[in-house]
């Protein structure tokens, strides 16, 4: 028997999974319509903050996707794990300052270097749930950007590890 999440007592499997779904069905959503925004007539400043507000609003959509299958005391759980503890506090903050500059009105350069952070860091994030992820991406690193000096990896591999 399946037990459900501290979160979601009350809801059936069948429900959860369909929270999760249209959770993240909504999120992913929300990101696509604001990357289509980039597209619009408006000036360029006003399409990235408005690509931004609705990405970072579709990831949290998303993110709250999961707590639907595995409830919010096991999802704080793993998200501050150890081995995900500096990631997640940095993906977050990410998420949060990009969103509040881009609704602030900030010039649009810096909510495009945000975003740029913020992508890094969950991508950073993600790859701590698949195993040997971020030593997958530091290799690449190794092998690509770093070559002429794989040792300037050496500290992101103790983090990793």
């Amino acid at each position: 028997a399946r037990v459900p999440p501290q979160g979601c007592p009350t809801l059936t499997y069948q429900q959860r999974i369909i929270g999760f779904v249209a959770c993240c069905g909504i999120g992913y959503l929300l990101s696509f319509i604001g990357t289509l925004l980039l597209f619009g007539n408006t000036s360029t400043n006003d399409k990235i903050r408005n690509f931004a507000a609705l990405y970072i609003f579709g990831n949290f959509i998303a993110i709250s996707a999961t707590l639907f299958l595995i409830g919010p005391r096991r999802q704080c759980q793993k998200m501050f794990d150890k081995t995900r503890r500096i990631s997640t506090i940095v993906w977050l903050s990410t998420l949060l300052i990009t969103f509040i500059i881009a609704v602030a009105g900030v010039d649009a350069g810096w909510v495009v270097f945000m975003l740029l952070i913020q992508i890094c860091a969950s991508i950073w994030y993600s790859a701590s749930y698949i195993p040997y992820g971020r030593r997958m991406i530091i290799k690449i690193f190794q092998s690509t950007c770093f070559k002429p000096c794989p040792a300037a990896c050496d500290p992101c591999i103790k983090i990793a590890t």
